[in-house]
């Protein structure tokens, strides 16, 4: 009985320390330290429990763009002379016709990324002298300091015949070394090259694209539509030296206006059977150009449907000038009008507030000054967020 009656208050004992929560030394230092396999075992009853990771990781994340539109811009008084003295507040912009503020303003500028184009084919292969001894006139008067060139030239394909580059000695000589091939005239893919040139470029330079061709088009992959729709969206100036054996070609007046630009454009015709209506390009093309008014380099204002040639209208339609002349003084001379009108430009730059409109944007910028001529690029294609 005495046996039995300690077995059983042992046992007693045991049970009353369980339910206490008592553990044996061995036990506590499992519980403290946790083993391999085993989840540690953690006592804070009264801490506030850690935030939900995950949650916050999958929390939406908010990503703001802003589009800055920049607008070079020449303003020229009724004798054709630059002006210099103007204001921001002299200036004003429409975005497809709503006033937008400006952001920035000024005269400063920006270092300069220019791609010389050249047509070297068999046609003009006579003039290509013209061109040899321009190199000097690029680097001392259009490019300046900071700068940098390259050439693009073609016949019946386009070459890279040379990287950017500040070096005015290797410019003059790439210039000289120009030599006539082929008979065709691709006009548009060259120009589409010069514009994937500077695509790589570093934001904020200025970048234009000079150019001297007969200002025609023969064979190109490249549309029209491309062509203005690149250069308008990557801010790029087109400028135009014409030359052509023919003169006469020059002094053809249109018999009537296209009712479209695009639908005259030889390097993409229009499908057989498809009328050249004013309808028919944004039909096919989807994203039509619109006619709008350009200044010539003699400051007539005409319909951008009404321009001679492709050069023309590439470069009114960005801001430029188209020159077609025939005599080596003549072509140095317009070279030095460029570059003077380069350097002469002011900068404006905004943001507008009107970009849920999708499609072409028309810039139109305003003097508050009788009498002035003013020229900028006619505009841009918005093709909303995903463009």
């Amino acid at each position: 009985m005495g046996i039995q009656t300690a077995r059983g208050w042992t046992a007693r004992l045991i049970s009353l320390m369980v339910v206490a929560g008592v553990v044996w030394p061995g036990n506590a230092a499992r519980a403290q330290q946790g083993v391999a396999g085993d989840n540690p075992v953690v006592s804070s009853p009264n801490k506030t429990p850690p935030p939900d990771d995950e949650g916050l990781k999958q929390a939406p994340k908010v990503r703001v763009t802003t589009t800055l539109v920049n607008a070079p811009v020449t303003v020229l008084d009724s004798s054709g002379n630059y002006i210099f003295d103007l204001q921001e507040g002299d200036f004003s912009v429409l975005d497809n016709g709503e006033p937008q503020r400006i952001q920035s303003f000024g005269l400063e500028q920006q270092p300069l990324a220019a791609v010389i184009v050249v047509e070297t084919n068999e046609t003009v292969g006579q003039l290509l002298g013209e061109v040899h001894p321009l190199g000097s006139i690029f680097s001392s008067l259009l490019l300046g300091p900071s700068g940098e060139a390259a050439v693009v030239t073609y016949g019946n394909g386009v070459q890279d015949a040379l990287d950017f580059t500040s070096d005015s000695d290797e410019l003059e000589t790439t210039l000289r070394e120009l030599k006539p091939f082929g008979h065709s005239a691709h006009l548009n893919d060259a120009l589409a090259q010069a514009l994937s040139l500077l695509e790589k470029r570093p934001k904020g330079e200025r970048r234009v694209i000079v150019a001297f061709s007969d200002g025609m088009d023969l064979g190109s992959q490249t549309s029209k539509e491309d062509v203005v729709r690149r250069a308008t969206n990557d801010e790029v100036t087109i400028y135009g030296l014409g030359f052509k054996p023919a003169r006469e070609l020059w002094e053809q007046q249109p018999k009537a206006p296209p009712p479209d630009p695009l639908d005259t454009n030889i390097a993409r015709p229009l499908p057989p059977n498809t009328a050249p209506t004013p309808s028919a390009s944004g039909q096919v093309y989807q994203t039509p150009i619109p006619i709008v008014p350009i200044i010539l380099a003699s400051g007539e204002m005409i319909r951008s449907a009404m321009t001679k040639t492709l050069l023309e209208f590439y470069a009114g339609y960005t801001g430029g000038v188209y020159y077609s002349r025939w005599s080596k003084k003549n072509l140095q001379d317009d070279l030095n009008r460029i570059a003077s009108e380069i350097h002469s430009q002011y900068e404006l730059a905004y943001v507008p507030d009107t970009l849920n409109q999708l499609g072409f944007h028309r810039i139109q910028i305003q003097v508050r000054r009788p009498g002035v001529r003013v020229r900028t690029r006619a505009g841009y294609f918005n093709q909303g967020p995903n463009q």
